[in-house]
C-alpha cells in the first residue's frame, strides 16, 4: 500500500516520528477522568447515539478517553455493543458484550482488554462506531497506533465514526494517505467537530 502523498511526503514515516510525542502530550493531560465524563455527556446527547440500535466503541486502557462508562450507558438503554478484539494472529475481529463487569474480561496481545466469552459481531452489524485516536486535524484525519485497524474497520463498514479525544490531541495538518480514512465526527471535552451532517 502507498503511504507517499502527491507531493512525495512519507506519510508512514511522519506518522512513527508523530505516535511517541502525541502519547507523551496525552500522558500528561490532567483531569483525564472529568474531561472523559465531559466526552461522554456529549456523545450520549447526540441524536445519532440515541438513535443507533447497536455501537461499535473500543474497551479504552491507559491515557485513552475513557469509554467504560459509556458503554455501560448503552447497554442500560437496551442498545447492543460490540467491542474490538485482538487475536493472537493480530487482526482484529469484533465481539457482541452483555455487560462491562471487568471480571468478564481478559488482558489481549497488545494490552487491549477481550471479553472472555466471544459473540462475533460484523462489520455493518452496528450503526455508529466509536474510535480511538492519538492525533486528530480538522479535516477528520486521525493517528493511531500504526496497525490500521481502524482504517481497514471503516472502509468496511458504512456506520457514523466519531472519535473520541482530548481536545490537546488536536494537530493543525495530520499527515496522511490516500488510503487513510476521515472520521465523520470528533467530540473533545470542549466541543463536537462534526465534518459530515451528523445523523438525526
Amino acid at each position: 500500500m502507498d503511504d507517499t502523498r502527491t507531493d512525495g511526503t512519507d506519510t508512514k514515516a511522519q506518522k512513527r516520528m508523530l505516535r511517541p510525542e502525541l502519547i507523551v502530550r496525552r500522558g500528561q493531560i490532567s483531569d483525564r477522568e472529568s474531561r472523559s465524563a465531559a466526552i461522554r455527556e456529549q456523545i450520549i446527547d447526540l441524536p445519532a447515539f440515541q438513535r443507533a440500535r447497536a455501537i461499535h466503541c473500543y474497551l479504552s486502557i491507559n491515557t485513552e478517553v475513557e469509554t467504560h462508562l459509556l458503554i455501560a450507558a448503552a447497554l442500560e438503554q437496551g442498545k447492543a455493543v460490540a467491542v474490538p478484539v485482538i487475536g493472537a494472529d493480530r487482526r482484529m475481529s469484533h465481539s457482541w458484550i452483555r455487560d462491562i463487569d471487568p471480571a468478564d474480561f481478559t488482558e489481549g496481545i497488545l494490552g487491549t482488554l477481550s471479553p472472555r466469552a466471544l459473540r462475533p459481531a460484523l462489520p455493518g452489524d452496528w450503526d455508529l462506531t466509536i474510535v480511538p485516536l492519538l492525533g486528530f486535524d480538522r479535516q477528520g484525519y486521525r493517528i493511531g497506533y500504526g496497525k490500521g485497524y481502524y482504517d481497514r474497520l471503516l472502509a468496511a463498514s458504512p456506520t457514523f465514526a466519531i472519535g473520541v479525544a482530548f481536545a490537546a490531541q488536536e494537530l493543525s495538518d495530520l499527515p496522511h494517505a490516500e488510503h487513510d480514512m476521515r472520521l465523520d465526527a470528533i467530540v473533545t471535552e470542549g466541543e463536537i467537530i462534526a465534518l459530515r451532517a451528523l445523523p438525526g
